[in-house]
């Protein structure tokens, strides 16, 4: 394999960036090498925002001195970085709410990351980046895998405040600084045709996908002389695959891009793996009990048919075996263990809450 501990995934949204980060994420494993697949809407996430307050130093201990209560629960979750603290939102919600107070809650709230301007974002994001390089360093045999971060962030946040193109290029560059000690290596995947990756995407997730995200975002300054509702959203997606190429071809470290417009996947998977100089392992043959597995906590139940599961959703994903009784589920970056009569969730936190590490789901049919 190639002397890397980061490889990144990029490209617009239906480029297969999360099914392609979970297939490395397998090879690598079956390869021998120990991997932490970090989704997107990983959680806490070390180099994206979900969810999360931010402060500088200064404004946390200010902070704990105006809500001194807090303090026990804050300081236990908080992810403290040179200069910053980050707070999980959710974590908060799911399980301190009561404790913390409705009061305290929104006052932490007041700090969420999305109303900050692009100054902060960055000092936030550098640090969180710094934080995220001096821990993978350390994790000597780890291999990380990151989707979404390196480009995907960073061109929602400078375009959506009309920065200009050079100021992201240099805002990337520092990030690259950043993480060369880890000698990254990047997967960029697009269509030659950008309006056939609109045209996919809208077809995948819908046409109000495309309002509802313009809607979250309207108020921004990108949007203040585009087009209302979906076809502003294609405006954006068309200026946001023009900066993600300038900034492939401008990115110092290893790199490959992969053209997707034949959809040929096993010559694509192929590429990428020769590109990360490892085999092609099959996966084992494997089959999990099938059955109703309920967690009476959460009043959540998934239904496991064959190789696929049903989430509390009705979202019905894919299984792909690890080994005897432990099953990867698709696109996510979790692991469904099978005991006797229940299933337990291991791998990585997402933002949903059915799927937290550690939670038991008994079987009940």
């Amino acid at each position: 394999m190639i002397d890397t501990k980061l490889i990144m995934l990029e490209g617009l949204p239906s480029t297969g960036k999360s099914t392609n980060s979970q297939f490395l994420q397998m090879q690598l494993e079956r390869n021998g090498k120990k991997v932490k697949w970090l989704h997107e809407v990983a959680r806490p996430h070390p180099t994206l925002f979900f969810s999360e307050a931010c402060f500088y130093r200064s404004e946390y201990e200010d902070f704990l001195k105006a809500y001194p209560r807090s303090a026990e629960i804050l300081n236990s979750i908080a992810v403290f970085t040179r200069n910053t603290v980050g707070i999980d939102l959710l974590e908060i919600e799911w399980n301190y709410a009561d404790v913390i107070g409705g009061s305290v809650f929104e006052a932490i709230k007041k700090y969420e990351i999305w109303n900050f301007t692009l100054e902060q974002y960055a000092d936030f994001a550098l640090a969180k980046w710094e934080h995220f390089a001096k821990t993978a360093i350390q994790d000597k045999e780890i291999v990380y895998i990151l989707d979404s971060s390196i480009f995907q962030a960073q061109i929602f946040w400078f375009l959506l405040n009309n920065a200009p193109y050079e100021r992201l290029e240099k805002f990337v560059e520092n990030l690259c600084d950043i993480i060369r000690q880890l000698n990254p290596a990047l997967i960029y995947l697009y269509r030659d045709n950008t309006e056939a990756t609109i045209n996919y995407l809208e077809k995948d997730r819908g046409a109000d996908c495309f309002a509802k995200i313009w809607e979250r975002d309207k108020a921004s300054p990108y949007y203040q002389d585009k087009p209302k509702g979906a076809a502003g959203f294609k405006q954006f997606l068309r200026d946001y695959a023009n900066w993600a190429e300038l900034l492939f071809d401008s990115l110092d470290c290893r790199k490959v891009s992969v053209e997707i417009s034949k959809e040929n996947w096993t010559s694509y998977e192929n590429k990428m793996l020769c590109f990360i100089e490892i085999e092609n392992i099959p996966s084992p043959e494997f089959l999990p009990p099938n059955g109703v597995y309920r967690n009476e906590e959460l009043n959540y139940e998934i239904t496991v048919d064959g190789l696929m599961i049903i989430d509390p959703d009705g979202n019905e994903k894919k299984l792909t075996p690890k080994s005897a009784n432990e099953f990867y589920a698709e696109c996510l970056p979790m692991i469904l263990r099978f005991g006797s009569q229940n299933i337990i969730m291991t791998g990585s936190q997402i933002n949903a809450r059915w799927s937290t590490t550690g939670t038991v789901y008994k079987k009940i049919n």
